[in-house]
C-alpha cells in the first residue's frame, strides 16, 4: 500500500461527494466516515505491537467507536487477519484495518484513505502517524455552508449521527472560519507537497477537469468512473443508507447552481454579517475580492 489520502472540509463542504468520487478510482478505497484511528491514538500508539492481546483488545475497542457498525465488521475475522499480519506499530494496525475492510468489499485497490470533518482539529495527529500521507482540503463558500446548515435544520432526521449544526449566522461564519483556519495553519506546517487545496465551486463547474488535476496531485492517472460516483453509490450503497437523509445529492451528478444559492437564500444583512466575521478566509479562497 501507497501512502494514504485524508480528505478535510468544514462541513456540508462536499468532503463526502469527493470522498466518492475518489472511492470510485479503480486504485483507492475510502470507506465510509469512522474515526476510530484518532480516537485510539492514544490508548495505543506506541503500545500496539503484534502482542495478540493488544491486538484483540484494539479490534474491541475499535468495534465500540461511533460509525463503525457501518463497517458491518466481523470482529473474530479481523482478529485474525490482524494476528496473521503481525503489525508492528499501531499506524500499522490502523492501515491493516483500512486494507482488511477493502478486500472485503472485493476491492482491489492500491491506497487507501480517510474522511471526516473532525480531523481538521487533528491534522497533526495523522501527521505523526503516516507521515508519507497526503491531505486534501476541499473549500465551499461560507455563505453557501451555512445556507446548507440553515436549510439541514428545516428537515427532521432520526439517525443518531444526523448533524447539530449552529444556525446563527455569526455562529456559522465563526466555526467556518475557525475551521479553515486551521487546516490552513496546518498545512503550511507540513508543506505544499503533501498537501492539497481545491474548492466545491470549481468542482461542481468543472468535475473532470478538477479530478484530472486532483489525481495528479495524488500521482494516479484519472479515472473517468470518478465522474459516475452518483450513480455506482446508488447501485453498490457505498454511503451508508442511515447517512443519506442529510447525504441525499451524492445520489445526483454534480450541481453547479448551488454554487451561489446564498444570493438567494440570504438575507442582505446576513451575508454583511457573515463577511465581517469571516471575510479574510473568503478573501483567501478568492470568495472576496483582496
Amino acid at each position: 500500500m501507497t501512502s494514504p489520502i485524508f480528505v478535510l472540509g468544514n462541513p456540508r463542504s462536499g468532503t463526502t461527494m469527493l470522498r466518492l468520487m475518489l472511492t470510485c478510482h479503480r486504485n483507492i478505497m475510502i470507506p465510509p466516515e469512522a474515526g476510530f484511528a484518532v480516537w485510539l491514538y492514544q490508548r495505543y500508539n506506541g503500545r500496539l505491537g503484534d502482542s495478540r492481546h493488544q491486538l484483540d483488545a484494539f479490534v474491541d475497542d475499535l468495534l465500540e467507536t461511533r460509525k463503525i457498525e457501518t463497517w458491518e465488521i466481523d470482529g473474530p475475522e479481523l482478529k485474525r487477519y490482524l494476528h496473521e499480519a503481525g503489525p508492528s506499530s499501531y499506524p500499522e494496525a490502523v492501515s491493516l484495518v483500512y486494507q482488511w475492510y477493502g478486500h472485503c468489499t472485493g476491492r482491489r485497490f492500491n491506497r487507501w484513505g480517510d474522511k471526516n470533518n473532525f480531523y481538521i482539529d487533528h491534522i497533526d495527529v495523522l501527521d505523526r502517524m503516516f507521515p508519507d500521507a497526503q491531505f486534501v482540503h476541499i473549500v465551499r463558500d461560507g455563505r453557501n455552508v451555512a445556507c446548507s446548515y440553515r436549510n439541514l435544520a428545516k428537515q427532521t432526521m432520526h439517525s443518531t449521527y444526523a448533524p447539530k449544526l449552529p444556525v446563527e449566522i455569526e455562529s456559522i461564519a465563526d466555526e467556518w472560519q475557525r475551521n479553515t483556519d486551521t487546516v490552513h495553519r496546518a498545512f503550511q506546517n507540513i508543506g505544499g507537497n503533501r498537501c492539497y487545496e481545491m474548492r466545491l465551486e470549481d468542482l461542481l463547474i468543472d468535475p473532470a477537469k478538477q479530478l484530472v488535476m486532483l489525481t495528479e496531485f495524488l500521482g494516479e492517472e484519472f479515472d473517468p468512473m470518478m465522474l459516475e460516483y452518483h450513480r455506482l453509490n446508488g447501485d453498490r450503497q457505498l454511503e451508508p443508507q442511515e447517512f443519506l437523509q442529510w447525504k441525499e445529492k451524492t445520489l445526483q451528478p454534480p450541481i453547479a447552481t448551488l454554487n451561489e444559492i446564498y444570493k438567494r437564500q440570504l438575507e442582505p444583512e446576513a451575508i454583511a454579517t457573515f463577511e465581517a466575521v469571516a471575510g479574510d478566509a473568503l478573501r483567501r479562497y478568492r470568495y472576496l475580492p483582496q
